[in-house]
């Protein structure tokens, strides 16, 4: 899905954005089309009751000038003449409102008639007073009061006609609104059951998935589509799933190997304790009851080592005591292993090159002394007769480094990342050259990455395999300017040892 949203909120936005935007038009059309037909009724109405006040007030004057007109040419009284203008100016105001306000072709044609009927009629009042033709005072009298009836009753239709438009206008916006409304409410509907089907299916989903993975469903895949922030969660308990996997068979493949050291050693003790139940007689001589003797006291001590280690593996893997660390000479560390393993080194002819600063890191001294006895006692193990062992104690980048580098036959490409594994045992152990628990690497490396360190395994062009150690150093900058300035604390030495009596290698 390339168009899909980066994230769930935006999903959420989007969705909403589609159910509202509908509503908020037809809302935004029903507003204005109220404001119009508002508006519109508003001059409607004021153009009406313009129209029909300067109407009536037409009509009122048309009927006081006829009448003070009439009157005027029977009593001959200027007082009556100047009712009679006064009449006549009020309605030329009225006429002048009633034409501003917008009348129609017939009613504008009706006011220019009445309009010359009054003018007619004010030509012809000072005749009639002196004994002229009163029929045709009183014809245009007449006729211009005809005139403005007709305009009032013109008016009065016009109110009527556009409050029938107004009403038939509100009846048409009613009837919109409701067309508007139910076309857009049901897509505002089908939009939002859409996006909450959207939102609601991945999140579903990845609770199924987690509750799956409870369960201790690992088989089943998980795959999560929707938003790329949902996608990638689901990619990421796809991946706890695959690691599951992994440390579960890393679990099943570790309880075969751990049966198996365990029932080597038990099916020699057994078997050994058997023997000796069954010479009550004294068949066997004293010379092979020494001999299941001392079977069963190596497979009882290889037992105790394979328990001890697994004991110190289980250790190495939990949290570091905070209590217990301080400073340790790395450098004395190293120099004591080096003392205690001279036996060992006597009886294989090896000679040992050493390269040693003076390096201090925070730690526990059981732990430190525990890395560097592994290492050393690989370099021990799998060195020929007559070989060298090269140890090399530095400070680079800030950090301890060691390097321990034997002429054995090393380690195969395949094998360089499997060899830190618990209970894992490379070719030449398998091979039974070399006896071990397949433990020691493993509480090393567990041990080095407790403290912030790295172990690692060399690619080196020369024979045999070269393990590098980092540890961090208690300061940085101290550290490393002493180890610049103190060129005399690095010591650099040969040993040869010259083979006496046979020894056996420290056991791991």
């Amino acid at each position: 899905m390339a168009l899909r949203p980066s994230s769930i909120s935006k999903l959420a936005v989007i969705g909403f954005g589609l159910v509202i935007v509908p509503l908020v038009l037809v809302i935004v059309s029903v507003t204005i089309s109220i404001a119009h037909f508002a508006e519109q009724g508003q001059v409607s109405i004021l153009r009406a009751v313009a129209m029909s006040d300067a109407a009536n007030r037409m009509n009122n004057a048309v009927r006081s000038m006829e009448r003070y007109g009439l009157q005027y040419t029977v009593l001959q009284d200027q007082a009556l003449l100047v009712l009679y203008d006064q009449s006549f100016t009020e309605y030329k105001k009225s006429s002048a409102r009633f034409a501003a306000a917008g009348p129609s072709p017939v009613d504008r044609r009706r006011l220019q008639r009445l309009a010359d009927h009054l003018a007619h009629a004010r030509q012809m009042l000072p005749l009639v007073s002196l004994g002229g033709n009163r029929g045709a005072l009183e014809s245009d009298f007449s006729r211009a009061s005809a005139e403005a009836q007709h305009l009032q009753s013109d008016v009065n239709e016009g109110i009527s006609t556009e409050v029938a438009k107004l009403g038939t206008r509100a009846l048409a916006i009613k009837r919109l609104t409701i067309v508007e409304v139910l076309l857009v409410l049901p897509l505002s509907i089908a939009f939002a059951i859409l996006f909450i089907v959207l939102i609601t299916r991945p999140i579903r989903r990845l609770d199924q998935a987690v509750s799956g993975l409870g369960d201790g469903d690992l088989e089943t895949p998980i795959a999560v589509q929707g938003p790329r922030d949902i996608a990638s969660l689901g990619d990421r308990l796809e991946w706890l799933r695959n690691r599951l996997n992994a440390l579960e068979a890393a679990k099943l493949h570790f309880l075969r190997q751990l049966s198996h050291e365990l029932k080597t050693p038990l099916t020699a003790i057994r078997e050994g304790a058997e023997l000796l139940q069954e010479d009550l007689g004294h068949e066997l001589g004293a010379d092979e009851q020494q001999e299941i003797v001392h079977i069963v006291r190596d497979n009882s001590l290889r037992l105790q080592r394979l328990i001890e280690d697994l004991l110190r593996f289980s250790l190495a893997e939990g949290p570091v005591g905070a209590g217990m660390v301080q400073d340790i000479s790395l450098t004395a560390v190293v120099e004591d292993l080096l003392l205690s393993y001279k036996p060992s080194l006597r009886s294989k002819s090896l000679h040992l090159v050493t390269e040693l600063a003076d390096v201090r890191v925070r730690g526990h001294e059981d732990r430190l002394r525990t890395i560097c006895d592994n290492l050393l006692s690989n370099g021990v193990k799998f060195s020929p007769q007559n070989a060298t062992i090269r140890i090399h104690l530095q400070v680079q980048d800030g950090q301890a480094v060691l390097d321990v580098q034997d002429e054995g036959p090393g380690v195969a490409p395949a094998e360089r990342e499997k060899i830190f594994d618990i209970l894992y045992r490379g070719e030449a152990s398998d091979a039974g050259k070399v006896e071990g628990s397949g433990l020691g690497l493993a509480i090393a490396r567990e041990y080095v990455l407790s403290y912030g360190g790295s172990l690692e395994l060399l690619d080196k062009e020369t024979p045999g395999a070269c393990f590098r150690l980092r540890l961090p150093l208690i300061d940085h900058i101290a550290s490393h300017g002493a180890y610049r300035a103190d060129l005399g604390g690095l010591r650099s030495h040969t040993v040869d040892i010259i083979p006496p009596q046979h020894s056996d290698p420290q056991a791991r």
